[in-house]
């Protein structure tokens, strides 16, 4: 990743900071304010993101799976 250093004023530093969340960078902020959407390799940050699904969800998508095997069983037998 490249870095670039930018000059801005004190006052929309402080707003910077102002909108960021706790944990967040600068660049991150930016990147959520603009809607940036890097494409990442680290396969750690896909971890979890399915967590706030309903269950019928993953009933939708278990059931899927099994019409899928059943299908290639079936083509296989």
């Amino acid at each position: 990743m490249t870095l670039k250093t930018i000059k801005i004023s004190e006052r929309i530093y402080k707003k910077l900071l102002e909108g960021k969340k706790d944990k967040e960078s600068i660049s991150e902020f930016l990147e959520r304010l603009l809607d940036v959407k890097e494409q990442s390799k680290d396969i750690n940050k896909s971890f979890g993101i399915w967590k706030d699904l309903p269950a019928e969800y993953f009933e939708i998508i278990e059931s899927d799976i099994k019409e899928i095997r059943e299908g290639i069983n079936q083509r296989f037998s």
